[in-house]
């Protein structure tokens, strides 16, 4: 069994007892093992509480489960899976905050082609599928046609001239040969693929799926090309090379009359650490965590994609 670094196991009980620096309760977690299911990786851990309670903590997204109820790790993963499934069906077409930024309006016509399909039962209303999702590609274009990341060589196209905006785009967000190519194939099949739906008269539910597939990811890749465009590059770790490097913060402390955090670098790979730098607090966010601590701070209400989900609505004790 693969021991667990440092990092790893801070952040599993942190995740299990969020409050733990005020009355630690967490005893021993233990890593279990990695298990891959449909392309998908989950790390598996049993955690034992001071009390004696234990719990399964499964990654990807990260749940925990009791061992009470859930009495084999099997059955516990098992659930999991499942639990995974049915949310992913749920909020299929729930845009994460990266794609409500970039993609809202055209995700908005999408999921108006998803709601259309569920209620589709002949072949005008697989066509009707098709002409959503021509509309939504058309959103995409409207929506960043004079974007200040837009480079265009000439004259620019008409607005309906979807393809050639796709190649446009393809060309002025990624610097790499084949994300670009990739994009602006991807547009372009897709494109003909709402066409032809569109005016299909012998359309099928299986080809406004096709199609419906096809639309989202030409809205994902858009996405994902609009973060590695807009974000630097991420940081790797000088010792391992490793991509797994995340921030680690201390708790608020005072120093020289200030108030504020030791951040440092560590890589979840090897175990590397950077120089510590002293982050000081601004009063306000000073603030906000007094009245966190007091019980005056009232959480902002979260969207049904950021709510975090649990198996069981007990705490852990």
């Amino acid at each position: 069994m693969a021991e667990m670094t440092q990092l790893e196991e801070r952040q599993i009980r942190d995740y299990v007892d969020p409050r733990r620096h005020q009355n630690p309760r967490t005893k021993s977690p233990s890593y279990v093992g990695r298990r891959r299911v449909a392309h998908e990786n989950y790390d598996l851990y049993d955690v034992w509480m001071s009390s004696g309670k234990r719990w399964w903590v499964i990654t990807n997204v990260t749940n925990l489960y009791p061992q009470d109820d859930f009495k084999g790790l099997n059955q516990a993963f098992t659930y999991h899976l499942g639990l995974n499934a049915v949310l992913r069906e749920q909020f299929a077409v729930q845009p994460d905050e990266g794609q409500v930024e970039t993609v809202g309006k055209p995700w908005r016509r999408y999921a108006g082609a998803v709601e259309a399909l569920a209620t589709a039962e002949e072949a005008e209303d697989f066509q009707a599928v098709g002409i959503r999702c021509r509309e939504s590609l058309l959103a995409l274009v409207r929506d960043n046609i004079d974007a200040s990341w837009v480079r265009v060589q000439g004259e620019k196209p008409q607005v309906d001239n979807a393809k050639a905006w796709f190649a446009i785009f393809a060309n002025s967000l990624s610097a790499n040969s084949k994300p670009r190519a990739y994009f602006k194939s991807l547009g372009e099949r897709t494109w003909d693929l709402t066409v032809w739906l569109q005016h299909y008269v012998d359309a099928s539910e299986i080809d406004a799926e096709i199609v419906l597939g096809a639309t989202r990811e030409v809205l994902r890749t858009f996405a994902l090309l609009q973060v590695d465009y807009s974000q630097p590059m991420e940081q790797r770790c000088p010792k391992c090379d490793s991509y797994q490097v995340v921030k680690e913060s201390s708790e608020v402390i005072e120093r020289e009359g200030a108030f504020g955090t030791f951040l440092h670098d560590e890589c979840a790979s090897c175990g590397w650490r950077s120089e510590q730098s002293f982050d000081e607090w601004p009063r306000e966010r000073l603030q906000r965590l007094i009245d966190y601590k007091t019980g005056a701070w009232t959480p902002p209400r979260k969207s049904m994609g950021e709510l975090e989900v649990r198996a069981t609505d007990e705490a852990p004790s």
